[in-house]
């Protein structure tokens, strides 16, 4: 879903990205998402310090030998159909 930012950019650094974008046939959102994206990469989502999530993240660790939804499926399947 996209939603509608709005910036403060000078005047002059408008007129450039427009002209930009026009050479590049796209848009100046489509420049900016692109280089937001590339900026962005590499930096993982955690939660806001000293939230409830963040205090409770990694209080649960999972079970390695935990059966996986799948698995769990397939034997379903298997006991009923076999």
């Amino acid at each position: 879903m996209k939603k509608k930012l709005t910036l403060v950019i000078d005047d002059a650094v408008i007129e450039r990205a427009k002209r930009h974008a026009r050479a590049q046939s796209t848009s100046v959102s489509e420049i900016v998402e692109s280089y937001l994206t590339e900026q962005t990469r590499d930096e993982g989502w955690s939660p806001p310090s000293g939230s409830v999530l963040a205090r409770l993240t990694g209080a649960v660790t999972p079970d390695s030998s935990a059966v996986s939804d799948e698995e769990r499926l397939e034997r379903a399947l298997r006991d009923k159909y076999a």
